[in-house]
């Protein structure tokens, strides 16, 4: 699922580590990052499939995905190849359309999260998500623009790196490999511009 609109104003928390780490090739970075990325599958009261959507493994357990991606389910699992394990809400920020989920048993690696600070306007950044529903599909782009609020909040991330539904709830990351954005929606009246939540936002899920 793919939403459109923006977010009210909020403030982000700075979860980082090292400016000016070395980038990598993109057949690199999807081979060390597309473990961490699962589809998530919503079911309804009949255990019937309803909506798909992408996550982002951020802790051992523990996935970040869109709210819009969990609405009116009942039930949730996060799937990759024939892999799959049953999944609960643990925070929801519907606000920001930032929700985390919670599965036990769940192994894969996290995935590093950059400082929000650090981000450029031009940088090249990489999606890796389930666009209809195609596990592990790597696009690649711009930063296009930091979208802020009035008093300088960053609140959007736009970017010329394709998203499709299903997407949502996926990672964008730097060239290095470091975890900058969730994608959340696309125009769909308007050419490649496609937006993400700041993974700064994370931070404050708890």
């Amino acid at each position: 699922m793919m939403r459109r609109g923006l977010f009210a104003p909020a403030l982000f928390a700075l979860v980082g580590h090292t400016m000016g780490a070395p980038a990598m090739e993109p057949h690199e970075l999807f081979d060390k990052l597309s473990p961490s990325v699962w589809t998530v599958s919503n079911y309804d009261g009949r255990s019937r499939v309803q909506s798909m959507g992408s996550a982002v493994t951020i802790a051992p357990g523990r996935l970040v995905t869109n709210c819009h991606v969990l609405e009116k389910g009942v039930s949730f699992t996060v799937d990759r190849e024939n892999v799959s394990y049953g999944a609960t809400v643990e925070f929801m920020d519907p606000e920001r359309d930032l929700c985390q989920l919670k599965v036990v048993g769940f192994e894969a690696a996290s995935v590093e999260i950059a400082d929000s600070r650090e981000l450029k306007v031009g940088a090249r950044v990489y999606a890796i998500g389930s666009p209809r529903g195609l596990e592990m599909t790597l696009s690649d782009g711009l930063i296009s623009a930091l979208r802020r609020t009035e008093d300088g909040s960053l609140v959007l991330i736009q970017t010329s790196a394709p998203v499709s539904p299903g997407s949502s709830g996926g990672g964008l990351f730097d060239a290095a490999g470091r975890l900058i954005g969730i994608t959340t929606f696309q125009r769909k009246d308007s050419q490649n511009l496609n937006f993400a939540v700041p993974s700064g936002l994370i931070g404050e899920l708890p």
